[in-house]
């Protein structure tokens, strides 16, 4: 700082000097102050315009130079600057070189987008996964290049699901999970996922299953009749008929579990277009329902309550399933003289709601999401009784294949609610009557 009060110094001396000769030269201190002034704001000038051509060549470190007055001060700032800026730069750039290799290697296509859904940035999986190409598609909105209406759906309300599963635009035998997360604000980053071995792999699986089911449904039958005869037999011991009957029951368990397999195999077989299905009469279907539950004798406790117009667009069987497994499970895991309420009823988007409340022991919420899993029969105190454990995870697969939401609310202390939401567009009215409550003791 020293230096530069001197620099300056000698500058406005050397001037004051100048302009004392020359006045005493000239015997004109007007004309002595005019050169003298004009020469040193020259020379700032000069300096300045110097600094002003550097920064706007961009202050480049390799063309700084010095000065030795209160511009240099300027000039050696705006270098540590630029120093400092250019380390970060390259810093930058490396870490971002190394980002884009590691993301390039992965077998997922990536895509970045922002706030409108416009391609900023993508990888090389992109480009065969999702028909993607960087840079010509980049700056395009992905829905404009990826014509699919699943897609469409799920960036308006990329939260509503997890992921969605398309056709890929590239090969349609490919088919691909995409799940889209937003970050940075505006930002959204795609990701696609080939899943085509893994759906083979469940299609296998299924049929596997859905056929092991089928055959061995014939040889089942086949011993059950010969049980049933061993039942009738007159000269059977107690410890024999003991095991006969323990045989039988054991029988008509496996089949309970061969039907409920087969049904598994059929609700997720594939899902429903919007206009797919038959007309089903809600009351129509309640009678049927009604009927398969005769077996129970504590029926009476459940109260229906429907209106006497309600149409629903489905698969008869797959409707009657959900309703049959949600009142079984209540009526077999609350007590014989607890109250079930199963009710169909319209939400103000135009949506039906079949819905069974008990008033049960309840479930914890960790073990919640854990009821539509196959083969899952709850906690300890709902266990006890017997079943397949399939009833939720067949009612979870064919409310998705219609579309339909299935929801489970429960309180450890005040019983549980099981409801399925179907939608609008599967929904609709004729001659709009009064709801009625119907007990199943009446039938």
């Amino acid at each position: 700082m020293s230096n530069i009060w001197s620099t300056e110094a000698w500058a406005i001396g050397l001037a004051a000097l100048v302009l004392v000769l020359l006045g005493l030269a000239t015997g004109s201190w007007f004309i002595a102050s005019f050169v003298t002034l004009s020469s040193y704001i020259g020379w700032l000038y000069y300096r300045l315009l110097k600094l002003e051509k550097w920064i706007r060549k961009g202050a480049r470190v390799r063309e700084v130079y010095d000065d030795p007055g209160f511009f240099g001060v300027i000039i050696r700032q705006l270098y540590e600057q630029k120093k400092t800026y250019n380390q970060r730069k390259r810093r930058t750039k490396r870490i971002l070189r190394r980002l884009n290799r590691n993301i390039a290697a992965l077998p997922d296509a990536t895509v970045l987008l922002n706030n409108e859904f416009q391609i900023e940035w993508c990888n090389e999986p992109a480009r065969y996964l999702l028909n993607l190409r960087s840079p010509q598609d980049l700056g395009y909105k992905l829905n404009n290049l990826i014509r699919d209406p699943d897609l469409l759906a799920y960036l308006k309300r990329p939260g509503a699901k997890d992921h969605i599963e398309i056709d890929s635009p590239f090969d349609p035998g490919i088919s691909i999970q995409i799940k889209i997360v937003a970050f940075g604000g505006n930002q959204n980053l795609l990701i696609a996922r080939n899943v085509s071995d893994q759906k083979q792999l469940q299609e296998s699986l299924k049929n596997f299953v859905a056929n092991a089911s089928h055959e061995l449904k014939s040889p089942l039958t086949v011993i059950s009749g010969h049980i049933e005869m061993l039942e009738s037999e007159q000269h059977l011991s107690e410890n024999g008929r003991n095991s006969v009957l323990t045989a039988q029951r054991q029988t008509e368990r496996m089949k309970e579990l061969i039907q409920g397999l087969l049904l598994l195999s059929q609700v997720e077989s594939y899902r429903l277009s919007p206009d797919e299905g038959d007309r089903i009469f809600i009351a129509e279907l309640m009678v049927n329902v009604t009927a398969a539950l005769e077996k129970y004798s504590d029926r009476e406790r459940i109260n229906l309550e429907y209106s006497n117009d309600l149409f629903l667009l489905g698969v008869n069987v797959e409707i009657e399933g959900i309703c049959i497994n949600l009142i079984e499970n209540a009526l077999k895991y609350t007590a014989a003289d607890s109250p079930i309420e199963v009710k169909w009823s319209e939400t103000e988007q135009g949506e039906f709601v079949f819905s069974v409340e008990d008033q049960g022991p309840g479930i914890n919420p960790e073990d919640i999401s854990k009821l539509t899993k196959r083969y899952y029969r709850g906690p300890k105190s709902r266990s006890q009784t017997s079943g397949s454990g399939l009833g939720l995870a067949i009612v979870q697969h064919a409310a998705t294949k219609h579309g339909a939401a299935f929801k489970i609310d429960s309180d450890p202390l005040n019983g549980s609610c099981f409801s399925v939401s179907f939608p609008s567009y599967r929904c609709s009215r004729e001659q709009r009557k009064s709801a009625r409550i119907i007990k199943l003791a009446d039938y």
